[in-house]
């Protein structure tokens, strides 16, 4: 995290902001490419966790197995699509741009060629092999960035980039392939693939909906940079991407944890009682609520003198553009984990339609808005959708899924909101009477505030049914620790 705050002024001193932000938004191209496997690995991880917990009570089934290769028939086909769709967008969206066009045709060649593999990680998240994954992609990523600097240093400009990207692509799937071949070669046969026969359109309807609601999530999570860079210039797209740096890369790390919860919920859905999934729910959607929390009070008071002192004041788009991308960013991740909940438990369908009713109404009230507000008024149109269309939808859903009354699925949640609120507001109004001359102050400020944040939100956590999650981990880690010292202690 702290390595990619540093890595955007370097960028910015090598590349330009001109060139840094056609980089940003030339990469965008991928999402398009990305709609070309209509869903359908997406959706591998939790259907792979469905049928995991299937075989743990039946284990002389074969449904694993047999999904699997009918999922890797699909997946080889739609590589050709991925394929026509890369050409597609070379051909009419790249090949004028003479900068980006070496960079970009080589993320796509080498994102086709190993589009295929990219089913590996999927079924070891499936399997929740995390601590694995989690492993090689921390590796993976100190390597490739290590790459980039280099490349960058010696001046190859938008190669470096590109090359950085590559490394890490191409490595986190063969690793991926390497530690399934090892853990379940059973999964890995030939026997499976003659028994299912030819394609089925079936084995596609599975995605299918989940590709709707990718193309929506596209219009969510990278139109904002697109109707930016339209309207108003490459340039003005880097003082967007800095002033709302700091909430990328801290809401990267709640989400994170909603994401790998994904085959635990899914799992759940065929093996858990309902008293037990709303449990979990709610007590998922609370944990993330009280790191988002966090993150709301700091980003809210010192986001104006981060940016300052990270890249300069003339990449600080406004103290009115910093609160409504941190209430953006507290709405979109609760509904974010609610979401996350109903494509666990199956509602890809009227999730799918959710996510475009949101994607419409964000990007056309942030279109236009644009014009008479400027940058504010793009964040305006997608906090506009997420709570006038995909909260007040999540909820209902949740509720008819779980057999619970909205009051009673909302009202967990209150407490949490409310204590942000007041930290969040206090600790910006104090802030705007102070200058902050470093950042090493500004990392002992923000300290102080989520000290004081965990001082008036863990009470109330330590109560509630989540409590009893906390109260197991640190029983967890504290028997983990005790046997590492043991074991340490033994080797002396």
């Amino acid at each position: 995290m702290f390595a990619g705050l540093w890595l955007t002024p370097f960028y910015l001193h090598l590349l330009g902001p001109h060139d840094y932000g056609i980089w940003l938004v030339g990469l965008q191209v991928l999402t398009f490419v990305l709609l070309a496997d209509l869903g359908v690995l997406a959706v591998v991880p939790r259907d792979v966790a469905r049928e995991h917990g299937r075989e743990l009570s039946e284990p002389q089934s074969s449904a694993l197995q047999v999904l699997i290769a009918q999922t890797t028939k699909v997946v080889v086909f739609q590589t050709l699509l991925v394929g026509l769709a890369a050409a597609a967008l070379f051909l009419f969206r790249i090949r004028g741009s003479s900068s980006l066009q070496g960079p970009v045709g080589v993320v796509l060649l080498v994102f086709v060629l190993t589009y295929p593999l990219r089913l590996f990680p999927a079924i070891l998240t499936g399997l929740q092999d995390l601590k694995f994954l989690g492993q090689v992609r921390i590796w993976l990523w100190t390597i490739s960035t290590g790459l980039t600097v280099l490349l960058l240093l010696a001046g190859a400009r938008f190669y470096a980039l590109a090359y950085g990207w590559c490394l890490q692509e191409v490595s986190c799937n063969l690793a991926g392939l390497w530690r399934l071949r090892r853990t379940r070669p059973d999964l890995m046969g030939f026997k499976a693939w003659h028994q299912v026969g030819s394609l089925q359109w079936e084995w596609f309807k599975r995605g299918l909906w989940v590709s709707v609601s990718q193309i929506a999530m596209f219009l969510l999570a990278g139109a904002d940079i697109l109707i930016v860079a339209r309207v108003l210039g490459p340039a003005t797209v880097v003082i967007y991407s800095c002033t709302c740096k700091l909430v990328a890369v801290l809401q990267n790390q709640p989400q994170t944890l909603a994401s790998i919860a994904l085959p635990g919920l899914s799992q759940m859905k065929v093996a858990a009682s309902r008293e037990r999934r709303i449990n979990a729910t709610v007590c998922l959607t609370q944990g993330m609520l009280v790191v988002a929390g966090a993150v709301f009070s700091v980003v809210l008071a010192l986001n104006k003198d981060f940016v300052t002192l990270w890249v300069g004041p003339k990449f600080f788009g406004g103290l009115t553009l910093t609160i409504l991308v941190v209430m953006n960013f507290l709405v979109r991740l609760v509904d974010y984990t609610l979401a996350l909940a109903l494509f666990a438990f199956g509602h890809e369908k009227v999730s799918a339609i959710r996510f475009l009713l949101d994607g419409v109404v964000s990007v056309s009230v942030a279109s236009l808005l644009i014009g008479p507000l400027g940058l504010p008024g793009v964040v305006i149109g997608f906090l506009c959708g997420a709570a006038c269309v995909a909260i007040p939808i999540d909820i209902y859903l949740l509720a008819r899924e779980l057999q619970l009354s909205l009051v009673q699925i909302v009202q967990p949640y209150v407490p949490y909101l409310w204590r942000c609120g007041v930290v969040g507001l206090v600790a910006f109004a104090i802030m705007q009477t102070l200058e902050i001359p470093s950042l090493f102050i500004l990392a002992i400020v923000a300290a102080a505030i989520g000290i004081v944040y965990m001082l008036i939100v863990i009470p109330h956590v330590w109560r509630s049914a989540l409590g009893d999650y906390l109260r197991s981990a640190i029983t967890s880690l504290q028997s983990f620790t005790r046997s590492r010292m043991l074991r340490f202690s033994s080797i002396w």
